[in-house]
């Protein structure tokens, strides 16, 4: 999968897709202008893909919201502070929307203990992610939930050497992972740490994504969970540290990830070609990558391609409702381009 950072639609982004094959893309924050071009940017994804591919987004309201750009501000998931009906609306709203544009996945909700996302209590946090989960499933957007084990303890900033967490493996169960405990069942996806846990590799801190002992230890033996593993960002320093990011790439799947997030669209054939020699030097099993492959077409069922025209009297009717609610939070209000 792969983050395409300049969403304009060009012969040669056409050729890439064809050439790449990749299972879906992320559109970054920098969408189209208008409703109606990032639907047809998304029909034109899908078209030059297979079978309908995961068109994903990063939303859940608040100032980095990248549909703010032509659509009313949303509150930012601490409108847990106003109860949990408030929460389940904020997913609805945001499912609905999403449906409509054209996307059928959405990197959310963000489970981490932080004040800035659904708070730092875990009891409350696993019971927002619930009722935001609800509300995209209602519209049947695939949520992902991240960023398991949970960054909470993770000092910030983007320096591979800061981002380590210290806490204890019996804190992280009690306190961080509850979340991801409680919800598990109802998150078709997973997107797992850039961070390193001395709890998990004491002696060799490495980014959960790429640690045998974070992914299919805890997360599948421990938890049982079963749906899809994401790793993400492998080609940047932040989440592949000192690695080449085709042996990143290898380490995440042979740590039990699913599917690659990457980054760069350059790094497609890099990757490919990395997974290719790991198979034929039996670096990597085929039967891990045969395991992973179920899990990406399992997921990859049901999913939706983009609507043909974003149908106005249902935007304009959802506007209404989001400048409505907006309101209640005393957001600024955005306007359709």
């Amino acid at each position: 999968m792969v983050r395409l950072k300049d969403c304009r639609w060009s012969a040669a982004r056409e050729r890439f897709l064809r050439s790449a094959q990749p299972a879906g893309v992320l559109l970054s924050d920098s969408l189209p202008p208008s409703a109606e071009a990032t639907r047809e940017l998304l029909l034109k994804i899908a078209n030059a893909l297979p079978r309908p591919p995961f068109l994903a987004i990063r939303q859940e309201g608040g100032p980095r919201d990248p549909l703010r750009r032509f659509l009313p501000a949303l509150p930012s998931p601490r409108a847990a502070q106003k109860g949990l009906s408030a929460v389940a609306r904020l997913g609805e709203i945001s499912g609905k929307t999403l449906s409509l544009l054209g996307f059928n996945t959405n990197f959310a909700p963000t489970l981490d203990l932080r004040p800035d996302t659904f708070g730092s209590d875990p009891a409350l946090v696993a019971q927002c992610g619930g009722a935001f989960l609800r509300g995209l499933k209602q519209h049947r957007i695939l949520a992902c939930g991240k960023h398991f084990p949970g960054l909470g303890s993770v000092p910030l900033g983007d320096s591979p050497s800061r981002r380590v967490s210290g806490k204890p493996m019996a804190a992280l169960w009690r306190e961080d992972l509850l979340p991801f405990r409680e919800l598990l069942r109802l998150l078709p996806m997973v997107l797992i740490s850039s961070a390193a846990y001395q709890a998990y590799d004491f002696n060799k801190p490495r980014p959960a994504s790429q640690s045998p002992n974070v992914v299919e230890g805890l997360l599948r033996i421990k938890m049982g969970y079963r749906g899809l593993a994401l790793a993400y960002d492998l080609d940047s320093e932040r989440a592949g540290g000192s690695l080449p990011v085709g042996e990143a790439a290898i380490q995440s799947l042979n740590a039990g990830c699913d599917l690659l997030v990457l980054d760069q669209e350059a790094s497609c054939e890099t990757v490919g070609e990395a997974l290719r020699a790991g198979i034929e030097s039996g670096e990597l099993s085929r039967a891990r990558v045969e395991q992973a492959l179920e899990r990406v077409r399992a997921a990859r069922q049901g999913l939706r391609h983009p609507p043909r025209t974003v149908s106005r009297r249902a935007l304009e009717g959802l506007v209404r409702r989001m400048e409505s609610f907006a309101r209640e939070f005393g957001c600024e209000e955005g306007k359709i381009a």
